[in-house]
């Protein structure tokens, strides 16, 4: 931040600050005792007065955050700072594993509005917000600590900072997982004592479930295969009348009979092997229709739906 300060003041540009967390850093490190011989940034609202090629602007958003400065700018609906054509933006980040595609999505719109785009991967601008080896060496030769514990990074990563540690000649070091319970104290060294419940959860609608909950699962399977739904209409008698059936996400051919007409030709000769009359029958009965039509899915289409059979007396 103070080397964009600096450069912006050496080209007679000012800097203004855009995204809250941008202005929380700014402000941390002013109080911190940094930042102390800069210009004051100035508020975006007051930005929009300045000519473009007088200003810098400092935005959130490097790992193309939904609701980062960045995206809302290049979306268009930021309301004080606007793109135009032949301007420049400098992503002084590196993508963070897994944020790629939203990343290189958003690196597209920019292009898209002949916008110039500079990024670790063209130009010397990354910035790195972590301590290198030699700094690491200097924090334990200050502090010379009894036991560390690697919590930043993967495995690869914390198995990395262990072996440094040994280097260090740092007595212990603990290797933990999410969820592991760690006993700083009493003891002589750290300990891990018991696992509390972690993992992935998910907000489905207002409620809480977790990563393997059976809503999730069903509604994989519906997006993934589609839904079929048949209904049996029996009389007391025990006679079956048209069944009703009903699908959704599921391919047809044009060209092809319909799959309905083979399902229901399917049903009516699944029924001739049961005694329609006897209750005691109808699992059997439900799961031998569910089968075979399921079966013609997968045969026509590949597709194996989520499949719902229902059977109604009258």
């Amino acid at each position: 931040m103070e080397s964009v300060f600096y450069c912006a003041e050496k080209i007679s540009r000012q800097v203004s600050l855009v995204g809250r967390s941008m202005n929380r850093i700014f402000k941390a490190a002013r109080q911190c005792g940094y930042l102390k011989n800069i210009k004051d940034p100035i508020d975006p609202r007051d930005a929009k007065k300045i000519p473009r090629e007088k200003i810098v602007y400092l935005c959130t958003g490097s790992q193309g955050e939904p609701m980062g400065a960045m995206k809302r700018i290049i979306k268009g609906i930021h309301p004080d700072v606007f793109i135009e054509k032949e301007d420049t933006i400098i992503f002084s980040s590196k993508i963070i594993p897994g944020n790629e595609k939203k990343l290189y999505s958003l690196h597209n719109e920019i292009v898209k509005k002949e916008v110039e785009l500079i990024t670790e991967e063209t130009d010397f601008v990354h910035v790195s917000g972590h301590p290198n080896r030699d700094d690491l060496k200097d924090m334990y030769n200050w502090v010379k600590p009894e036991s560390i514990i690697p919590v930043h990074g993967e495995h690869r990563h914390m198995n990395e900072h262990i072996k440094f540690a040994k280097e260090m000649q740092i007595p212990h070091a603990l290797r933990i997982e999410d969820g592991d319970i760690v006993k700083i104290f009493p003891g002589k060294y750290p300990a891990i004592i018991d696992k509390a419940p972690s993992g992935r959860m998910y907000l489905d609608g207002n409620i809480a479930v977790g990563e393997n909950s059976q809503s999730i699962k069903e509604r994989r399977n519906l997006s993934l295969n589609g839904y079929l739904e048949i209904t049996l209409i029996l009389s007391n008698s025990g006679k079956l009348s048209k069944p009703i059936i009903s699908y959704k996400g599921i391919p047809e051919k044009d060209y092809d009979e319909k799959i309905i007409f083979e399902m229901e030709d399917e049903i009516y000769n699944t029924c001739k092997t049961f005694s329609m009359k006897n209750k005691n029958q109808e699992k059997n009965l439900i799961e031998m229709v569910k089968q075979n039509c399921r079966k013609i899915i997968k045969d026509r289409t590949g597709k194996k739906p989520f499949t719902n059979i229902n059977i109604a007396r009258l």
